[in-house]
């Protein structure tokens, strides 16, 4: 049996843009309803409500906020909304790099940066960054799929781990775009980057040459990942002995890219 899931993948900057990335993430949510998607993946940061000259954390009742947003923009939909993340400070003033998973109106499940990695550039507060000492949950199930999470500089965590049979392995980011596969044979990895340098958004499925026993870093195959347009069927059909292929989105829209993945149970 095969299951058939559309995922939308958001494209927007999130490295100081001259806009509120929150904005922009929710005006895609909105968008998105009319692909009835299963799944939106947006990249590191994309929660942010950037201001040109300022960028601060969001307080525990600005948080609150947040998520009445995110689950307005999602109502009545069923999809998986893993829109992006967002810097938080808590009343004792301690600061982490968060990301909410939301599916019916509630969050599900949650995750934070472990890696500073950039998040200390939103310390205008003098807050205690949080997370490298922590023991952080990063995958969880939906639907029967194994789904496992990293933040930018988080990049590898899952591998290192020991996973290596996930059904589908995100990367949400602003700046990184490679990693180490943790997905099982026939598995996807999918990647929405904010930095607007080379390829942003990517997804990847794993192939007959790929070995789940093997740790694959795509940073071998650098070179593929800092380009801004991929022609699908002359690199996959060039490179035969890859463990893996990229996969061409079904349609592309302003600020999205919709895909068909088709995963094994």
């Amino acid at each position: 049996m095969s299951k058939l899931l559309k995922v939308g993948v958001i494209d927007i900057n999130t490295n100081k843009p001259h806009y509120s990335s929150l904005e922009k993430t929710l005006n895609v949510l909105e968008k998105a309803r009319q692909f009835d998607l299963d799944m939106i993946i947006g990249p590191e940061w994309g929660l942010m409500d950037n201001q040109v000259n300022f960028e601060a954390p969001y307080s525990y009742r600005e948080l609150k906020k947040l998520f009445y947003r995110l689950k307005n923009a999602t109502k009545g939909t069923d999809e998986l909304a893993i829109a992006g993340t967002a810097v938080i400070y808590t009343k004792n003033r301690k600061m982490y790099n968060f990301l909410p998973v939301i599916y019916g109106g509630n969050v599900i499940f949650s995750t934070i940066k472990t890696t500073d990695g950039g998040t200390s550039f939103f310390n205008n507060g003098n807050y205690e960054l949080i997370g490298r000492d922590y023991s952080i949950a990063n995958d969880f199930e939906w639907k029967n799929l194994k789904i496992g999470i990293e933040i930018c500089a988080d990049s590898g965590t899952l591998r290192r781990q020991g996973k290596k049979d996930l059904d589908l392995q995100i990367l949400v980011s602003s700046g990184i775009r490679i990693t180490n596969l943790a997905v099982k044979k026939g598995g996807y990895l999918i990647c929405s980057d904010g930095v607007p340098k080379g390829k942003k958004t990517y997804v990847i499925k794993t192939n007959e040459n790929y070995n789940p026993d093997l740790n694959i870093d795509l940073a071998d195959f650098i070179g593929l990942f800092k380009r801004r347009e991929i022609n699908y069927q002359l690199m996959n059909s060039n490179n035969k002995k890859m463990p893996f292929e990229f996969v061409s989105p079904y349609s592309k829209h302003q600020n999205l890219s919709v895909y068909r993945l088709l995963i094994d149970d």
